[in-house]
């Protein structure tokens, strides 16, 4: 008899419920529409030139979010934090298409539902940046996937489907084309109509670009209503849950990529039938300020589906019962973006965004071969070479960017004006630039390791998370961030603090120490000592950022010899880090163009490397 009842009640903990009475049409059915790439361009955040009648009918039906904000400003880095509640930089996960092992009690969120009952489809993008499979996360994960396949019609249901259609690349005319054909010409957005941002140059090619992206969400915006039709027409919309986002900012310059609100603020709306709402949440055509990130989604639908979320997420539920404290901050983070190093750390209040740049030596639109598709990053480029690029835009596109920005999200929208440098907001900047700290340490940002180092002790540690969360790990972060600190822009005073980490055990805060030096505004002669003994350093990675240090110090014919040979080093990692040092040289790197023609281009960014550097040093 034991036996039985305890059976019965492994069956009943394997399918929680929020009620007393635990039958499987007692929960939610959950679906998602999620869409790419499209800020909020729709009639009901009140974009008047947007074409949106089912969102817009969809808002007027629930709660639409002012305040939904991704962990960063590109799909994949993004959508790793969503499927896992976690911020992708704890995961070492932040880099575009890096392939992260996850530690093993991390699991993608679907994982729970699964084993509390629920039939888990995926239509079908994933683009998740670690290792996984299918099986584990999705009972379905294809372009058929869909809640009408479940196995039985009691069984409740989290579908999710990813509108592709919005991307980027549809903006590119060829492209645009195809999705539009057929839809009757009078329904196409007139560029003349369209008021261009203060970001970017107004010219008919720009309007034209901001039209195509229009006529585009207006055949997303239909693909959404006939999903919305299909719950009707199966009598189920009573009994499902619909939250409506989109994954990131729209596809033009220092929107998708990057961490300004321009690429981090997105379109959300839940609906929600009135028998799942919670102390008067998701009352129809409510609006809602609260700051939500987007890995809240996973625990949100968790808490939705009555099963207990995590400890280790760093997502939170913003519906349902039980819920945590509003966040107070939105954080951010950008790092290698395609073939380009960077490193920018955000942290957002209600009203004002602060931005750590620890790259600041690099412009903000570096050359992405992908990114220089946009028709809008070529009039700038265009009008820049011309002299006739605004200021607005023009910033963007200088070759070094200030090591702090903040911005007043109220009075400057498109974050234009930096105040880092204002006496009276002194206290403000010292409040979040202690936040962003904060955040970094807690989350144990793994990011702080260079990919070549960060890459190497993954496969000895097992997985990136696991690196700074062993004996020793917080005080390794701290470390790391400190010296990171002091290296992104050190004063002169900073020359002995880089000199004596360049010796560290640690080949992390080697990298930091050898980058600060060449970061000095001037390079003495123990400092190019330190530098030259760090061209036999054991890791290839240090080495290169010593070479690089001393060109920047104009000893290039010491430092081009390392970098070179690089570019034969064992590591993928090592081998692009070199390729991204010679183009930053340019035609100083002439010499070494033939080594570039016959090296191993494997990896697609290597390619676009070895690509782009040819070119320039063709010229």
């Amino acid at each position: 008899m034991r036996c039985v009842l305890t059976a019965v009640v492994l069956i009943l903990a394997a399918f929680p419920c929020r009620q007393t009475k635990c039958a499987a049409d007692d929960r939610p059915n959950i679906l998602w529409i999620s869409c790419e790439d499209i800020s909020a361009h729709l009639g009901c955040y009140g974009d008047a030139n947007a074409t949106t009648p089912n969102l817009d009918r969809l808002a007027t039906e629930g709660v639409r979010y002012t305040r939904a904000f991704t962990p960063h400003g590109v799909c994949a880095p993004c959508r790793t934090g969503i499927i896992t509640g976690m911020y992708p930089i704890g995961l070492g996960a932040n880099h575009m298409r890096s392939k992260a092992t996850l530690p093993e009690h991390v699991k993608c969120f679907p994982q729970y539902l699964k084993q509390a009952g629920y039939y888990c489809t995926n239509n079908s993008k994933t683009d998740y940046n670690f290792h996984w499979k299918v099986e584990d996360v999705w009972d379905e994960s294809s372009n058929k996937a869909h809640w009408k396949n479940r196995r039985s019609d009691d069984q409740p249901f989290f579908a999710v489907f990813n509108l592709t259609m919005t991307h980027e690349s549809r903006i590119w005319p060829a492209n645009w084309e195809k999705v539009v054909e057929g839809i009757p010409k009078e329904r196409l957005h007139d560029p003349a109509k369209i008021v261009v941002p203060p970001l970017y140059p107004d010219t008919p090619d720009v309007r034209a670009a901001e039209a195509r992206l229009l006529d585009l969400i207006m055949v997303m915006d239909e693909t959404a209503g006939n999903y919305l039709r299909e719950l009707d027409e199966a009598g189920l919309a009573d009994n499902t849950i619909v939250i409506f986002w989109s994954d990131h900012g729209d596809g033009f310059p220092r929107a998708k990529r990057w961490i300004y609100d321009t690429g981090t603020l997105v379109p959300m709306i839940a609906r929600v039938p009135e028998k799942y709402r919670v102390a008067g949440q998701g009352v129809p055509g409510s609006v809602s300020d609260q700051l939500i990130n987007l890995i809240d989604l996973g625990p949100t639908v968790l808490n939705l589906a009555g099963v207990e979320v995590p400890d280790h997420m760093f997502g939170q539920p913003f519906l349902g019962p039980n819920l945590p404290e509003p966040r107070r901050y939105i954080y951010g983070a950008r790092d290698r973006v395609d073939e380009r190093f960077d490193m920018v750390r955000s942290v957002r209040d209600d009203r004002y965004r602060y931005v750590r740049n620890f790259m600041p030596w690099r412009p903000a639109l570096q050359h992405i071969g992908y990114s220089e598709n946009s028709v809008v990053r070529k009039e700038m480029r265009r009008l820049l070479a011309e002299g006739r690029l605004h200021p607005e835009s023009a910033q963007f596109l200088a070759p070094q960017r200030p090591a702090d920005e903040l911005y007043d999200l109220q009075n400057d929208p498109f974050e234009l004006h930096n105040l880092a440098g204002d006496p009276q907001r002194a206290e403000l900047l010292a409040r979040l630039q202690q936040e962003c700290s904060r955040w970094q340490l807690d989350v144990r940002d793994a990011q702080l390791i260079p990919e070549p180092i960060l890459d190497a002790e993954e496969q000895q540690i097992g997985s990136r998370w696991g690196i700074l969360h062993q004996n020793g790990g917080q005080q390794r972060c701290e470390q790391l961030l400190n010296i990171a600190l002091i290296a992104r822009q050190p004063a002169a005073e900073d020359a002995a603090t880089l000199r004596a980490s360049a010796a560290s055990d640690d080949a992390a805060v080697r990298w930091w120490a050898a980058t600060g030096l060449g970061n000095l505004p001037a390079v003495s002669d123990e400092d190019i000592r330190t530098l030259t003994a760090r061209l036999t350093d054991a890791s290839g990675a240090v080495r290169v950022a010593a070479a690089r240090g001393l060109h920047r110090a104009g000893r290039t014919e010491d430092a081009l010899p390392t970098v070179v040979t690089a570019l034969s080093d064992n590591s993928e990692f090592v081998r692009h880090a070199a390729l991204v040092e010679l183009d930053d040289m340019g035609s100083a790197a002439a010499a070494a163009k033939e080594t570039v023609k016959s090296m191993n281009a494997s990896g697609e960014y290597v390619k676009r490397m070895v690509d782009h550097i040819l070119g320039q040093t063709s010229e």
